[in-house]
């Protein structure tokens, strides 16, 4: 390579050269406003999650804790013939008891309870 004059580069110029030949776009056009979001159409029934009727109408909280609570009120629901939401209910309507509100929590009743064991 020869010492001298350095030649200038044009960066943008290439990136578009670059775009032009591979058919690749860094920033898409903006779509107009009017055109409708492209997450409108509804998902084939194969990627659809399914509802359980049992769940309809409710809402989910939530709770990290210790995997030594969760391991407890595993052993606690097998001891006592119960599942793990009867015994959370059981604990809600405790906590709204202990602070003057009615006692308003059900546990959700899916088919795995309606099993009976066999003895």
């Amino acid at each position: 390579m020869t010492k001298g004059k350095k030649t200038s580069v044009n960066f943008m110029a290439g990136l578009r050269t670059i775009e032009e030949r591979d058919a690749v776009r860094r920033h898409p056009p903006a779509q107009p406003a009017s055109a409708p979001p492209a997450t409108t159409k509804a998902l084939p029934a194969s990627l659809q999650i399914p509802h359980q009727p049992s769940r309809i109408g409710k809402v989910a909280i939530t709770q990290w804790v210790d995997p030594a609570v969760r391991k407890q009120i595993a052993r606690l629901a097998l001891d006592q013939d119960s599942t793990q939401a009867e015994l959370l209910a059981d604990s809600l309507n405790l906590l709204f008891e202990k602070y003057g509100l009615p006692p308003i929590a059900s546990h959700i009743q899916d088919e795995s309870s309606l099993l009976q064991p066999t003895v």
